[in-house]
């Protein structure tokens, strides 16, 4: 297997690094001056990013963040090295969520879930929470409520009311309807129509005031066969003002049939950027067999992608490590926690292409000028033995940071 578009030759590569320089960096300007404000000519700057405005990040497991083992304390460390952004994958499900309240469940207790956030958020690591509502209904949800919309009404009601309000502002996001568009018995279906997702959103945005609400769903990049439901869902709900923040790409890929070309993913987030301009990967996968080289490859292009286009605010893989992952074929961490070439490609572009880091000295006027991916920096000066530093944030327009020296 291979797909279009996979030569390091091709064409679209060019047009995307130029997007990515036009919409991904800034330029920075650091301006060294004395104690009168007169600038300081030779003084050494070195200019070092720490984290990345995009959201480079992951599903995880509560279970894993809590574990008081080596793998568990791997698990952390990875994360806080590895990730900007979190997706917490099961504990906050509408199927985990009850559960965990009464501890009746080992992997989704109530406490391991809230030191997980607490830890998360102590280190600044962005939260997701997935997800709010899941649209289709199970076999035995299906038997319990169709015909009975108004009992369905009434536990997704307090579902919701118990929920958003304990987890708060721990989370900066919510999926909050999940699998929006698939067929078959729906939360739509039972409650009279997708008038039930407008309500749902406008009942979240009172009861999780502040946190963002996106909508969820698969077959959009990959096969596709759902992008025209999506769309027309999306101005619906636009329509209804109801419109969520963001529209969230599940980007669970298989080479059989087919990988999606890079153009043609470039084209779908075009088409959605012009009904909602947020876009986000949300639960990235990539199944390719034994073709770990395939597996590596197609990831760095779908990256590549994503970050070349300015609608998009983040790719969040759905797990990394092989330990503790639903399909374990598709991790970049073996269980040994050794590196896949597809580990090789984020770490390569995430941390060496897409990072900035330069040292240089001012000129005449004190200045040192460059430009850098957007994100937080630490600026660090050194003149005549004395080293001062501070910190700043880069943004699409720029930064200038004035380090005055004693």
């Amino acid at each position: 297997f291979s797909y279009i578009g996979r030569r390091l030759t091709a064409p679209w590569r060019a047009a995307a690094a130029r997007r990515i320089e036009r919409v991904r960096k800034g330029d920075l300007s650091v301006r060294v001056v004395d104690r009168d404000g007169q600038p300081v000519k030779n003084a050494a700057v070195h200019v070092r990013m720490k984290r990345h405005a995009f959201g480079f990040g992951s599903a995880v497991r509560v279970d894993s963040l809590c574990a008081d083992t080596e793998d568990g304390r791997k698990y952390r460390q990875f994360v806080l090295r590895h990730f900007n952004k979190v997706t917490i994958e099961n504990a906050l499900k509408p199927k985990w969520w009850p559960v965990a309240q009464t501890n009746a469940h080992e992997m989704f207790r109530r406490e391991r879930t809230d030191r997980a956030l607490a830890w998360l958020n102590e280190h600044g690591i962005e939260v997701r929470g997935h997800c709010t509502t899941w649209a289709p209904l199970n076999e035995k949800e299906a038997i319990r409520y169709t015909g009975k919309p108004e009992e369905l009404r009434r536990d997704l009601t307090a579902h919701m009311r118990e929920k958003l309000p304990a987890v708060g502002e721990r989370v900066g996001e919510w999926d909050v309807v999940n699998h929006i568009v698939t067929r078959g018995v729906t939360l739509g279906t039972v409650l009279g129509g997708d008038e039930a997702y407008a309500d749902i959103i406008r009942r979240s945005r009172g009861l999780a005031p502040g946190t963002e609400l996106w909508v969820n769903e698969g077959s959009i990049l990959h096969r596709g066969g759902r992008r025209d439901d999506y769309a027309e869902m999306l101005r619906f709900l636009v329509g209804r003002s109801a419109a969520p923040d963001g529209i969230g790409f599940m980007a669970h890929f298989r080479s059989e049939p087919f990988l999606t070309p890079p153009e043609r993913l470039f084209d779908v987030c075009e088409r959605f950027a012009t009904i909602i301009p947020n876009l986000q990967l949300t639960e990235l996968d990539i199944w390719t067999g034994k073709d770990e080289e395939l597996q590596a490859d197609y990831l760095r292009d779908v990256m590549i992608v994503a970050f070349s286009h300015p609608a998009v605010q983040g790719v969040v893989m759905w797990g990394f490590w092989a330990g503790n992952h639903w399909k374990p074929d598709l991790v970049l961490y073996r269980r040994d926690w050794s590196k896949k070439p597809a580990a090789v490609a984020w770490e390569d572009l995430v941390f060496r292409r897409w990072w900035t880091e330069e040292s240089g000295k001012t000129g005449p006027d004190g200045f040192l000028k460059t430009r850098g991916f957007l994100g937080d920096y630490e600026i660090a000066v050194e003149r005549a033995g004395t080293v001062k530093k501070t910190t700043s944030v880069l943004e699409g327009a720029g930064v200038l940071v004035t380090v005055p020296l004693d």
